[in-house]
């Protein structure tokens, strides 16, 4: 084999040094790779999800019916007591028939220091008593500050001069106006012939933590 003459050129060429990758084009190069890779990935299609089977819900459970009530039984009549047997109201004469000629008539009860009227209202109202059920009667004080209640017997109508609460005498002394909150208390009654009896009080008289504090019961 014969050898080849090498030319000045080639020898030159030789000779010289190879180019190197210098640090710039080397993290340039890998930027270039990672790019690639990060799409490459994000174009591949994701795996479809896995279905997965509906669970069945929890059934409530069913309501209990409820029980029957039993049937009540009345076997004997039941009294409503008296107001007299509830409290021990004394049981006192407090007018005559005669002395309601003019509309109206002032006593006390259950004490001397617990002022009353009683009055013929001239129709039958609640809890009137007498032949023609229109005889009642109601504490004297007002409910509000305990002031003596003034009566019309023209207009059926107790007035307050303190403070000028109205109640209406015809129907259970209920309050009409004024700064009182509570209706007049009423006193049971009862009549024998002529006679007018005081027998209890519905209603608490003002100042007074009971009707009967300032008796002896």
């Amino acid at each position: 084999m014969e050898d080849r003459e090498i030319s000045p050129s080639e020898e030159e060429a030789a000779r010289s040094p190879k180019p190197r990758l210098d640090r710039r084009s080397f993290l340039k190069l890998s930027s270039i790779s990672g790019a690639a890779a990060v799409l490459a990935a994000c174009a591949a299609q994701p795996p479809a999800p896995t279905a997965v089977p509906p669970t069945a819900a929890p059934q409530a459970p069913a309501p209990t019916a409820a029980p029957a009530p039993s049937p009540v039984v009345v076997t004997e009549t039941v009294e409503v007591p008296l107001i007299s047997e509830v409290l021990p109201y004394p049981r006192i004469k407090v007018a005559t028939l005669n002395d309601l000629q003019s509309g109206a008539f002032g006593a006390s009860y259950p004490d001397q220091f617990s002022p009353i009227q009683i009055l013929k209202i001239g129709k039958k109202v609640p809890g009137g008593v007498g032949p023609d059920g229109d005889i009642v009667a109601y504490s004297g004080l007002c409910t509000h500050m305990g002031c003596p209640m003034t009566y019309d017997p023209a207009t059926k109508i107790f007035v307050c001069p303190c403070h000028y609460s109205h109640f209406d005498a015809a129907a259970d002394a209920m309050l009409i106006s004024g700064p009182a909150t509570q209706h007049l208390p009423r006193i049971v009654l009862e009549v024998e012939g002529q006679d007018i009896y005081a027998v209890g009080a519905q209603g608490l008289i003002y100042g007074r933590p009971h009707n009967l504090s300032l008796t002896e019961l």
